[in-house]
């Protein structure tokens, strides 16, 4: 079980610049039984370095999926853990590996998991993250934060691998496509403007927010459809109190 497991889990690198790194994060995923590795808009190609590099892990370079941006890296992914080694604001609320693993590992057995790392210099962006249903931050001391890329990835596989030798039976959702969910906050936003509960100041920080609520809970496909019927109810009455900005209708959708 814990190969077919371990198949559904994917590393995603963002913006990479050194083809080193690259290598040596498929030697990493290699030692831990990790196969699936993406690059999203990378700076860099695979080049003999890298090759060098990975060892063992040169099937994964072999295979390695080119894309042109974070969001077509997540293409079917049904949950996103992002990495960060930041801490408040946004990501505050961030969980070590060891901690996260079991989830990981329970909704690998029935979707694809992406595991999301940035770029060398400045790891992930918000607005890469906004896209994350839950963060990872790998404990270091204050004064020693920077992890190298092939270190951090190595200790997540490392988690995940432990977690994948026993899991205990339970009942794991299905959770929405990423495309689904990013459509509902999009409507979500819309009408959480229209009623006045977001502006230009909040509305930024309060979806982050919004994000990490809902990403911790986990959105099936109902749920989803739940939340955008909630949000078309939330512009419709907007439109009944005279602000009708969009073609809206007081039905429910998904039903």
């Amino acid at each position: 079980m814990t190969g077919s497991v371990l198949a559904n889990i994917h590393i995603i690198l963002v913006g990479t610049k050194h083809p080193g790194n690259i290598g040596s994060v498929a030697r990493a995923m290699r030692n831990m039984g990790i196969s699936h590795l993406r690059l999203a808009a990378p700076q860099c190609s695979i080049n003999q370095e890298s090759y060098r590099l990975a060892r063992s892990g040169g099937p994964i370079l072999e295979s390695a999926r080119r894309c042109r941006s974070t969001a077509s890296a997540l293409r079917g992914i049904g949950l996103v853990a992002g990495t960060s080694g930041k801490t408040g604001g946004n990501r505050r609320h961030a969980s070590p590996p060891h901690a996260l693993a079991p989830r990981l590992i329970a909704q690998a057995a029935t979707q694809k998991v992406g595991i999301l790392f940035g770029p060398e210099d400045t790891g992930l962006v918000d607005g890469d993250l906004m896209l994350c249903g839950t963060l990872i931050r790998i404990p270091t001391p204050p004064d020693a934060r920077s992890i190298n890329i092939s270190h951090a990835v190595m200790i997540v596989c490392y988690e995940l691998f432990l977690a994948s030798l026993v899991r205990p039976p339970e009942r794991v959702p299905k959770l929405a496509r990423l495309e689904q969910v990013e459509a509902m906050y999009i409507q979500l936003e819309e009408s959480l403007r229209r009623i006045g509960f977001l502006n230009e100041k909040t509305a930024r920080h309060m979806m982050f927010s919004l994000r990490r609520l809902l990403g911790r809970a986990g959105l099936e496909e109902t749920d989803v459809a739940i939340l955008r019927g909630i949000a078309r109810q939330i512009a419709w009455c907007a439109g009944r109190t005279g602000n009708p900005s969009l073609p809206v209708s007081p039905q429910v959708e998904g039903r």
